[in-house]
């Protein structure tokens, strides 16, 4: 079964997904639909969670073998960390190409997505002709391991407003349980897919001045392919 599985919260990796599904004829499925156990050419697209993989994206690597798998992941134009060779390390996954792409950081207003599409084709050929591949191990920063959860719920806080008509549209679309009727707890990783799902814009986001600093670094536009 050749696939490309893909995680999104904020749509960003759905997008460049997508493309891949597009331009190799392989079915596009989200990861958090019911996948298959096995695949003989599968393309990963995930988004970089803190410089670490998302649990759900563990999760499924768990449970599903490989032939030939493509990793790519999306960031957020801070720091990629180093997730693509914590894949390969971790689950003993045969990699035969691999990326990691800059997208808009779901935080940060008025940040234009992904569109150099074209400079994706050199990974298209390869999984066309794969041969297995040995990924680098990048810098990540020092306390990228420590508590990611709840240093994000420390520096961004949801906050509901008076647009809530109670609806739970938030909480069906929450992979984690944790929100309800607007409301978070501690299980929130601040993906902040529950304010882009709001159809009544009865969510918001608040940043802590810390991150705030933090996002007005300079950014990272690199494209990183390993072939």
């Amino acid at each position: 079964m050749n696939a490309v599985v893909f995680y999104s919260n904020t749509g960003q990796s759905k997008a460049i997904a997508t493309y891949f599904a597009n331009q190799l004829g392989y079915s596009l499925t989200d990861m958090e639909t019911k996948c298959a156990e096995h695949y003989q050419n599968l393309v990963l697209v995930f988004p970089v969670h803190c410089q670490n993989i998302p649990d759900a994206v563990r999760a499924f690597l768990k449970k599903v073998s490989v032939d030939n798998l493509t990793a790519v992941a999306t960031y957020g134009k801070m720091c990629c960390g180093n997730v693509l060779y914590e894949i390969q390390k971790d689950y003993q996954k045969n990699i035969v190409a691999g990326a990691y792409i800059p997208t808009k950081h779901s935080y940060i207003d008025g940040d234009d997505g992904f569109c150099a599409f074209d400079r994706l084709k050199p990974v298209m050929e390869k999984i066309k002709h794969p041969s297995y591949i040995q990924l680098p191990k990048l810098y990540k920063k020092p306390l990228a391991d420590i508590f990611p959860n709840l240093r994000s719920r420390l520096g961004l806080t949801i906050q509901k407003n008076e647009n809530c008509s109670g609806c739970n549209l938030c909480g069906e679309r929450c992979s984690y349980g944790a929100i309800k009727t607007g409301e978070t707890n501690r299980k929130c990783i601040r993906c902040i897919r529950c304010v882009n799902a709001c159809p009544r814009q009865a969510l918001k986001i608040r940043l802590s001045l810390p991150l705030k600093l933090y996002l007005r670094k300079k950014k990272a536009n690199q494209v990183i392919i390993y072939i």
